[in-house]
């Protein structure tokens, strides 16, 4: 058991924050190479997750036994969500610059561009909808940026995340209304929004945290790493 305890960095402020903790709480080994991306399905009992190794999709229960690999074949898989409206998922093309829409057996329904610029490695990472269907995507880095995306996915608007080394997976938390952002290269995981940046700061003991996964019923994080092939399961207290 490992207890981690919050640095906490608010940009551009000078009060001391509330302390937080998050408690280790269990890891699974994954039968499934350099998972990258996390997302739960609607009832937040499974999750899915994408391999950057054979872009694949997988559906786990919460220990990280596969349930089901989906149809889809990707070309280079980085993050995954559910839509709660349609039932299905999305998923990130990294070096194609795209956002992909298939069913729950891996079927695609529609897939779109996005525009943004940057070497094929440092593209997009991360993928999330908050409460009202709105998405957003993370670009790893050169630039590291936090992307929110009209219906039209054409981009609204971008803000740049500093002061960690990459940007490598999200997910939204409708509890408080913020986002979870995992950084590979920093090991960090933190707290962030628009208008606060990084809110809590925690310290990972793993390299390549590349997929995160908030449950807001039970204040637990799950986050997977592409080079333990482990899922990991965190507390958090506020």
């Amino acid at each position: 058991m490992i207890l981690l305890f919050i640095s906490c960095n608010i940009n551009d402020s000078t009060e001391n924050p509330k302390t937080s903790e998050l408690k280790f709480i269990k890891e699974f080994d994954l039968a499934i190479l350099e998972p990258s991306g996390l997302t739960f399905n609607n009832n937040y009992n499974a999750l899915y997750t994408v391999s950057d190794n054979n872009n694949k999709v997988y559906e786990i229960n919460l220990n990280g036994s596969i349930i089901s690999e989906l149809n889809y074949q990707g070309n280079d898989l980085e993050g995954v969500t559910f839509d709660n409206t349609s039932n299905s998922l999305w998923i990130v093309e990294e070096r194609l610059r795209e956002v992909v829409n298939i069913d729950l057996k891996g079927n695609e329904l529609t897939r779109k561009k996005i525009d943004i610029s940057g070497s094929n490695n440092n593209g997009l990472e991360g993928i999330c909808f908050d409460t009202t269907g709105t998405m957003y995507l993370l670009n790893e880095k050169q630039p590291k940026l936090w992307i929110k995306l009209k219906k039209n996915f054409s981009i609204e608007k971008k803000s740049e995340i500093n002061n960690v080394g990459d940007l490598s997976g999200i997910a939204y938390d409708k509890k408080h209304k913020v986002f979870w952002i995992v950084s590979d290269e920093s090991q960090k995981l933190f707290q962030w929004d628009q208008n606060n940046g990084i809110m809590k700061s925690f310290d990972l003991s793993y390299p390549k945290a590349e997929g995160i996964a908030y449950n807001y019923k039970t204040n637990k994080i799950y986050i997977v790493s592409d080079k333990t092939n482990k899922l990991y399961v965190y507390q958090l207290s506020d």
